[in-house]
C-alpha cells in the first residue's frame, strides 16, 4: 500500500488547462466562478477548464474534515478515501484511491496551493487561461511578490524567449508550521527553462535573491545579471548550495542585450548598497522596473536615486512602469538614513552597560552608523548572527563598510569584556525563533547573557505578520530588566521604500502610458494605482494583477488577458516541493487537536477481533480517560460490523474506523485530532511444531 518516496524534484503542477477528461468530469461539479461575459468562445472554454481546476481545492475545502481525515489510508498519509469518493474524477483521483500512503502525492503537489483569491474586474472572478501569445506582444506575469511582501519574481516573455527579474523568498507565517521558506512557483516556466535568457536582480535583499539557488537547480547556467555587491551576496548564498553560477556584473551605466531584451540601468537608493532600477527595452515597448526604491536626498553613500536618468528614459517613452508599492499608502516623504547616526551616537554614549543593536543583516549603512557610534564612545564591536557576519565581511572587503583597525572583536572575546566596553550588532529584528536576539531573550544564547540595565536598540520596522513575534521578544527582554528602545522612542529607523509623495516624483519623471503596481499587499497596490492616476495615467491603463495573472503589452497598451495557476512552493528542511496543503493541515491539527492512535489485531481469515482495540491519546487534557473507553467501544462495534459483512481489505477497514472516530470526536468533543488506526492481521489457529523445531528450541546440554 505504500510506494517509495519519489526523490526526483517536482515543484508544481504543469501550467495550462487540465486534460479534457478531467474537465468533462468537473463540469458536473458545484458551480464555479464564470468568465467575463465578453470573452471570446475559445476563452470561455478555457475559462471553464481553469475554473474547475482552480477551484478543485475549494470544492474539497468545504468538506475539509472528510478530506484531511477520512482520506488517509495505509500509514495514515494517503489522500484517496473520502476525497476520492466525493470527487473521484477530479485530478485523477481514481489513480490514487488504492495507493495508500503516498500514491496520490504528485497529484496533490500539482494542485497543492491554488490561489485562494481570484482575479477579474472585481478581483474575485477567476480569469480564463490566457490565449496564445501574439507575436508582437510582450507577456508579463508574476510568480510571486504581488499582494504579499516577499518572494518577488516577474517573468517577461517575448516570442518564446524569457527574461526574469528577481527571484526571492517569503518567510512562512504561523499557519505554515514546519516550513522554512516559501519560494515562487516555478511551475509555469519549468518547461521553458531553456528559453530563459537571463535572471536580472535589482538588489541583494532576501525577498529578491533568496530563491536563486533553487531556480539554479532547474538550470545551473542561467546568466545572473546584477551589480557588484549584489553578485557578492548571491555568490555567498549559492556557495552554501555548492553552486557556481554564471554572473554578469553591471552598474548604472551598463547597456546589455539578451535576445530581444535590452537592459539599461539607473542608480536607485534603498536600504542596501548597489541597488539598481531597470529600463527594459523590447520590440513591444519600453518597461521601467523600479525594484525597491526611495528618494533619499541625503543618503550615507552619496548615491541618491538618479531621477535625471529616469526622466531621460521618460523622454524616450515608457510604455509600462512597474513601481514599488510598499509605502504607497503613506503620504509625504520618508525619513533620511542620514538622520540616524546622531541618534546612535547619543544612545551609545549615554549607555552605562552593554549595548545590543539589532538591525537587518543587509543594511550596511545602518551597521556603519552603529560602528561609528561605538568608536565615538570608545567601545569595541562584535557581530552576532551568521548572515550578519557573512554580509559585513563581504561589505568590508568590497569597501562598502569602513571599520577602524582593531574595532571588531570576536563574539567570544566580547562576552568576557566589561559591559561598558562593547557594542553587539546582531540579527533578529523580526523575532525569528533561531535568530541571535531571540535566543538572548530566551536566555539560550551560547555566549551572551542579557542582564538588568543592558540597552537593546531595535533599528528596524515591523514586517506585516511578524508583530506578535517581535513584541514577544521585546517583552522577554524587558522582563529580564533590559532597556528596549524602538523607532517609536527615538529616530532609529528609516524605511527603504518611498512614501506616496516620492512615488509621485517617479511617475512624473517617467511619464508612463501604462502602470502596474508591484511589491506590496492589496492596500498598497490600490494606493499606488491612485497615485499613478493622479499623475495622468488613464485609470483603465493601470493594471492590478496578482500572482499568476497574465498581462500583455501590445501596441502601447497593457491589458489583462488571463490567469495561470500559481501557488506556493515550500522548502521543508532540505527538500523542495514535498509539502502540500494537506501536510500543513496535518501539522496544524497535530498541534491543535492532538492524536488518537488505534491498534486492532484481527484474524486474517475471519477479520474478527482477537482482542479489544488498544486506544491511546496524545495532546488531550486529563479528561481523556473518558474518551479512551468510548473510542474503544465504537471501534470494536465497527470492526465487528465489518467482519459480519465479510470485509477483509485492511485499507477499507482503516478508512471506516477513521470516519467513525472522526465523527465521534467532532460531534461530541468538538475536536479534530489526527486519527491513526492500525489493523494487524494475524493467524489465530494453534501453532503446531514438529520435533526438529522443538529440539532446536532447547538449550544445549
Amino acid at each position: 500500500m505504500t510506494e517509495p518516496r519519489n526523490r526526483s524534484r517536482k515543484v508544481t503542477r504543469k501550467a495550462g488547462p487540465p486534460a479534457e477528461t478531467e474537465s468533462a468530469s468537473n463540469e458536473a461539479a458545484s458551480p464555479v466562478f464564470q468568465a467575463p461575459s465578453n470573452s471570446e468562445p475559445k476563452q470561455e472554454s478555457g475559462d471553464k477548464k481553469s475554473n474547475n481546476n482552480g477551484n478543485s481545492e475549494n470544492s474539497n475545502g468545504g468538506n475539509r474534515r472528510s478530506r484531511s481525515r477520512g482520506s488517509r489510508g495505509g500509514r495514515g498519509r494517503g489522500r484517496g478515501g473520502n476525497n476520492a469518493e466525493n470527487n473521484g474524477n477530479n485530478n485523477n483521483g481514481n489513480n490514487g484511491n488504492n495507493n495508500g500512503g503516498r500514491g496520490n502525492r504528485n497529484n496533490n503537489r500539482g494542485r497543492r496551493n491554488v490561489p485562494k483569491s481570484m482575479q477579474g474586474a472585481d478581483l474575485t472572478k477567476r480569469l480564463p487561461q490566457p490565449p496564445k501569445q501574439p507575436k508582437d506582444a510582450l507577456r508579463i506575469y508574476a510568480l510571486g511578490g504581488i499582494s504579499e511582501i516577499g518572494r518577488n519574481m516577474t517573468v517577461f516573455e517575448y516570442q518564446d524567449e524569457l527574461l526574469i527579474i528577481d527571484c526571492g523568498v517569503l518567510f512562512p507565517s504561523s499557519g505554515e508550521p514546519g516550513v522554512d521558506l516559501i519560494l515562487p512557483d516555478f511551475g509555469p516556466i519549468e518547461k521553458k527553462i531553456d528559453k530563459v535568457k537571463a535572471l536580472v536582480v535589482t538588489h541583494a535583499h532576501e525577498d529578491h535573491i533568496g530563491a536563486i539557488p533553487w531556480l539554479l537547480k532547474l538550470r545551473p547556467d542561467i546568466p545572473i545579471v546584477a551589480s557588484r555587491f549584489t553578485i557578492a551576496l548571491i555568490a555567498a548564498k549559492c556557495k552554501e548550495h555548492r553552486q557556481k553560477p554564471k554572473f554578469v556584473e553591471v552598474n548604472e551605466k551598463s547597456d546589455v542585450n539578451y535576445g530581444p531584451f535590452r537592459l539599461r540601468f539607473w542608480a536607485v537608493n534603498h536600504s542596501v548598497p548597489d541597488a539598481l532600477g531597470i529600463m527594459l527595452g523590447t520590440p513591444a515597448g519600453n518597461i521601467i522596473h523600479t525594484g525597491d526604491i526611495k528618494l533619499d536626498q541625503t543618503p550615507l553613500d552619496n548615491r541618491p536615486t538618479d531621477l535625471p536618468a529616469l526622466s531621460r528614459y521618460g523622454d524616450e517613452g515608457v510604455d509600462l512602469m512597474l513601481c514599488d508599492s510598499t509605502n504607497a499608502n503613506i503620504p509625504g516623504v520618508s525619513a533620511s538614513e542620514g538622520d540616524i547616526p546622531a541618534t546612535f551616537r547619543r544612545l551609545v554614549s549615554n549607555a552605562k552597560q552593554r549595548v545590543i543593536i539589532a538591525s537587518f543583516a543587509s543594511n550596511v549603512y545602518r551597521v556603519q552608523a552603529a560602528i561609528d557610534a561605538a568608536v565615538y564612545a570608545g567601545r569595541k564591536v562584535a557581530f552576532n548572527g551568521r548572515s550578519m557576519m557573512r554580509n559585513m565581511e563581504i561589505a568590508e572587503k568590497m569597501g562598502f563598510l569602513k571599520v577602524p583597525r582593531g574595532t571588531i572583536v570576536p563574539i567570544d572575546e566580547a562576552a568576557k569584556m566589561a559591559p561598558h566596553k562593547v557594542v553587539l550588532i546582531t540579527t533578529g529584528t523580526q523575532g525569528e525563533p533561531m535568530a541571535a536576539l531571540s535566543r538572548m531573550a530566551r536566555r539560550e544564547h551560547r555566549q551572551i547573557t542579557v542582564r538588568d540595565g543592558d540597552l537593546i536598540i531595535f533599528s528596524s520596522s515591523l514586517i506585516p505578520g511578524n508583530e506578535e513575534a517581535v513584541y514577544g521578544v521585546m517583552n522577554m527582554l524587558s522582563q529580564i530588566g533590559a532597556e528596549v528602545v524602538t523607532n517609536k522612542e527615538a529616530k532609529l529607523h528609516a524605511s527603504g521604500h518611498g512614501y506616496g509623495g516620492e512615488l509621485l516624483f517617479l511617475y512624473n519623471a517617467a511619464r508612463p502610458k501604462n502602470a502596474m503596481p508591484v511589491h506590496g499587499e492589496w492596500r498598497h497596490l490600490r494606493a499606488n494605482k491612485e497615485l499613478a492616476v493622479s499623475t495622468g495615467v488613464d485609470r483603465d491603463r493601470v493594471v492590478l494583477a496578482q500572482n499568476g495573472v497574465v498581462v500583455d503589452l501590445r501596441k502601447g497598451r497593457a491589458e489583462v488577458v488571463g490567469q495561470i495557476t500559481v501557488g506556493n512552493l515550500y522548502v521543508d528542511g532540505v527538500s523542495m516541493g514535498d509539502v502540500d496543503a494537506d501536510t500543513l493541515a496535518d501539522r496544524t491539527n497535530l498541534g491543535a487537536g492532538g492524536v488518537v492512535s488505534i491498534t486492532c489485531v484481527i484474524d486474517n481469515r475471519t477479520s474478527r477481533l482477537l482482542e479489544k482495540p488498544a486506544v491511546s491519546t496524545t495532546g488531550f487534557s486529563d479528561d481523556d480517560r473518558g474518551i479512551v473507553p468510548e473510542v474503544a467501544e465504537i471501534v470494536e462495534n465497527t470492526m465487528n460490523d465489518l467482519a459480519a459483512e465479510g470485509e477483509n481489505d485492511t485499507y477499507r477497514m482503516v478508512q471506516k474506523v477513521r470516519r467513525k472516530v472522526t465523527k465521534l470526536m467532532d460531534s461530541k468533543y468538538k475536536r479534530e485530532p489526527v486519527i491513526l488506526p492500525t489493523i494487524i492481521p494475524t493467524n489465530s489457529g494453534p501453532l503446531l511444531a514438529d520435533d526438529d523445531e522443538v529440539e532446536a528450541s532447547r538449550e544445549s546440554l
